[in-house]
């Protein structure tokens, strides 16, 4: 059963598995930088990391705390979420409140979907706006149609640029209280 956990260290190789391979499909040409939400679990103490993201003091100035879990199935690693309490210029413009990752071993199981709605209906009180957004590429087919299953009104595309590549990045709002 799909769960979403609290950081721990017993899912270390499965975040490891999820990192290489989404490097794979990053050099592939599958994916873009950008949107790669694993990090070096041999440079980075990921659990540690994790903890401190929700802590304003344990943060660069121009971030904002963010709780950040695991998603898991019968104790395998599926994926990978990141929750911002609050929105700044930067995160209106690409990134919104909620980043969510799956290992791409797990890619087309609807994993993705069942992931947004637990994290929607079970840890929207830690958004300290009325309305979610969520933002994904225009041409990231799986993540919008992930973010329309749940409830997602599309109020535009935005153009964004990262490492001098420029892309369009649709946004997408929930409102809070059409959440069950």
């Amino acid at each position: 059963m799909l769960k979403i956990v609290e950081p721990n260290e017993k899912y270390i190789k499965g975040y490891k598995e999820a990192y290489e391979l989404t490097l794979k499909k990053f050099e592939d040409g599958v994916i873009k930088k950008h949107n790669i939400l694993f990090e070096n679990p041999d440079k980075v103490d990921i659990v540690q990391k994790m903890l401190d993201n929700r802590e304003q003091s344990k943060l660069p100035a121009h971030f904002v705390p963010s709780f950040d879990f695991f998603a898991v199935d019968d104790d395998e690693l599926i994926g990978l979420v990141n929750i911002r309490i609050r929105l700044t210029d930067n995160l209106i413009r690409y990134g919104g409140h909620i980043g969510y990752a799956v290992n791409p071993k797990y890619w087309g199981k609807g994993y993705g979907t069942k992931i947004l709605k637990i994290v929607l209906e079970t840890y929207k009180d830690l958004i300290e706006e009325n309305k979610i957004l969520i933002t994904c590429d225009d041409n990231n087919i799986g993540s919008y149609k992930i973010i329309e299953a749940n409830g997602g009104i599309l109020e535009n595309k935005v153009e964004n640029e990262d490492n001098g590549e420029k892309f369009l990045t649709r946004r997408y709002w929930i409102d809070k209280e059409h959440i069950k």
